[in-house]
C-alpha cells in the first residue's frame, strides 16, 4: 500500500515539473530563493564583522555565536523563514497558470482526477520544503564546521529538531499560498493579496489588537502567517540576556497543523465545486 502511494506521488510530482520547469518566472524565484538561503548562511559573518569594524570606535563588539553549534539551527531557520514569499510566489505561478492557460481543465480530460491534481500541487509543495530544508542544513553543517568552536557529534545534531520544524511552516505556508491562488486564479493579483495580507493586514492587526495591551498575545496564534512563523522564535534577544523561546512549544505546533489542515481543506473545496 505505502508503495503503491509512493509511486503515485511520484508520477504526479513528475507531472508537476514537466509543467514547472520550462516556467522562466518558476525557475527565477526558485532561484532568488535559494540564493536568499545562501545569504543568509554565509552572510551573517562578514555583517558582523563590517559591524565591529565601525563601532570599533565606540567599544562596542557584536560577538554573536550565530554559527555555534548547537544555536546555528535555531539561528539559521527563524532567519529562512522570512524569505519564504519568494518560495511562495513561485508556487502561485505553478496553480494559476493552471487556470490561465486550462491546464488544469486538460488534465482532467486526459483522465487526471481534481484530487490528483490536488496531490500533484501538494506533492510539488512538499518537495520544494524538503529541498529548501536539506539546503539549510548543509549550510548550517559547513558553516558551523568552519566556524564553530566546538565540532563535538552530540552538539553538531543536538536541536537539528528545529529543521523539521521548518520544513513544516515552510510547507504550512506553501499550502497557504495554494489556497489563495486557487482562490484569486490571477497571478500578479494572488502574489499582490499575498503580499498585502502577510505585510500590510496581519501587522495593523497586530498593532491594533497590542496597542496599550500588550499581553494580548492570543493575536499571534489567530492571525495564519503568524501562527506559522510563531512555530521558530525568534533567538537573537538572548545574545543581549533577554529570555527567549529556545524549543518546539506543543500549542503552536498544534495551531500549524490546524492552519495546514484548514487551507488544505479549503483547497480542495475550491477545486473540487468551482468550474474549471
Amino acid at each position: 500500500m505505502i508503495k503503491l502511494l509512493n509511486t503515485r506521488i511520484m508520477r504526479l510530482l513528475k507531472i508537476e515539473f514537466r509543467k514547472v520547469l520550462p516556467s522562466i518566472s518558476f525557475k527565477v524565484l526558485a532561484g532568488m530563493y535559494l540564493v536568499a538561503l545562501l545569504i543568509i548562511g554565509v552572510g551573517v559573518r562578514p555583517f558582523l564583522l563590517w559591524l565591529k569594524n565601525e563601532m570599533e570606535g565606540f567599544g562596542f563588539d557584536p560577538a554573536i555565536p550565530f554559527y555555534e553549534f548547537p544555536d546555528i539551527w535555531q539561528n539559521i531557520t527563524s532567519m529562512a523563514i522570512w524569505v519564504k514569499l519568494l518560495l511562495g510566489f513561485s508556487l502561485i505561478y505553478s496553480i494559476t497558470n493552471e487556470f490561465s492557460y486550462r491546464t488544469i481543465r486538460q488534465n482532467v480530460i486526459d483522465g487526471l482526477s481534481r484530487k490528483e491534481f490536488i496531490i500533484s500541487k501538494l506533492s510539488l509543495a512538499g518537495f520544494l520544503s524538503l529541498l529548501s530544508t536539506l539546503f539549510l542544513f548543509l549550510l548550517g553543517l559547513i558553516t558551523g564546521l568552519m566556524y564553530s568552536n566546538d565540532v563535538s557529534w552530540s552538539l553538531i545534531f543536538k536541536n537539528t529538531y528545529f529543521l523539521p520544524a521548518f520544513a513544516l511552516q515552510l510547507f504550512t505556508f506553501l499550502v497557504f499560498t495554494l489556497f489563495i491562488g486557487t482562490l484569486i486564479r490571477k497571478s500578479i493579483i494572488a502574489m499582490g493579496v499575498l503580499i498585502f495580507w502577510t505585510l500590510i493586514v496581519e501587522n495593523i492587526a497586530l498593532i491594533l489588537v497590542k496597542r496599550g495591551n500588550s499581553d494580548n498575545t492570543w493575536i499571534d496564534y489567530v492571525l495564519p502567517v503568524k501562527a506559522i512563523n510563531q512555530l521558530i522564535h525568534i533567538p537573537f534577544p538572548k545574545y543581549f540576556f533577554e529570555e527567549v523561546q529556545e524549543y518546539i512549544a506543543w500549542p503552536e505546533l498544534g495551531m500549524v497543523l490546524f492552519y495546514l489542515l484548514l487551507f488544505y481543506l479549503a483547497t480542495v473545496m475550491l477545486v473540487l465545486k468551482r468550474d474549471l
